[in-house]
């Protein structure tokens, strides 16, 4: 970038100081008419492809059965920043509008999993304290509940870590979840 800008303000002053005709006084920059500006707007025409938006869009919870569980997976990559445990507060009013459903008096199970990078040890603490953090919410929603909070750290992926001996983001993405399960 050093290099370009003295070649720039070469420029700039050979501009300024050659004028554009034998009528326009040195220094000055001549007036543009009408039809020079009119013939400097060019119009580009856009193809836009419209691809499936809800299909690259991650939600921030999915609701499904696991026998006779139900169970809501939140995605903790849309819950937590990276390497975190703390929820901001369009997360927690989100998880206190999916238990508002669950029946009064329910047990319910809150497991947390990270994806396999980093220490067993250092997984299985932050997928705990992420689970706390979701528990927090619930039991502060709904006092009703029995809670029971677990860090499973990288045990149980839903999505293979890696594919074909190569990092898989999106499947380590799929695994980094807290888990809400209870019996309906």
């Amino acid at each position: 970038m050093r290099g370009l800008a003295p070649a720039g303000v070469v420029v700039a002053v050979l501009l300024l100081a050659a004028p554009a005709s034998a009528d326009t006084p040195v220094g000055q920059l001549p007036t543009a008419s009408q039809a020079e500006l009119d013939a400097s707007v060019h119009v580009l025409e856009l193809n836009v492809h419209q691809g499936d938006l809800d299909a690259s869009v991650t939600q921030i919870a999915q609701e499904s059965t696991d026998g006779g569980d139900e169970v809501i997976t939140l995605a903790s990559d849309i819950l937590f920043a990276f390497d975190k445990s703390d929820l901001s507060s369009a997360a927690t009013a989100r998880i206190e509008d999916l238990v508002a459903e669950v029946p009064k008096g329910a047990a319910v199970d809150i497991g947390g999993y990270t994806d396999s990078l980093g220490s067993t040890a250092y997984n299985k603490k932050l997928s705990t304290a992420r689970a706390k953090a979701v528990a927090d919410v619930v039991g502060d929603a709904r006092s009703d509940l029995d809670l029971t909070v677990k860090g499973f750290g990288e045990a149980d992926p839903v999505a293979p870590n890696t594919s074909g001996g190569d990092d898989d983001p999106v499947g380590r993405a799929k695994n980094r979840r807290v888990e809400i399960r209870y019996s309906p």
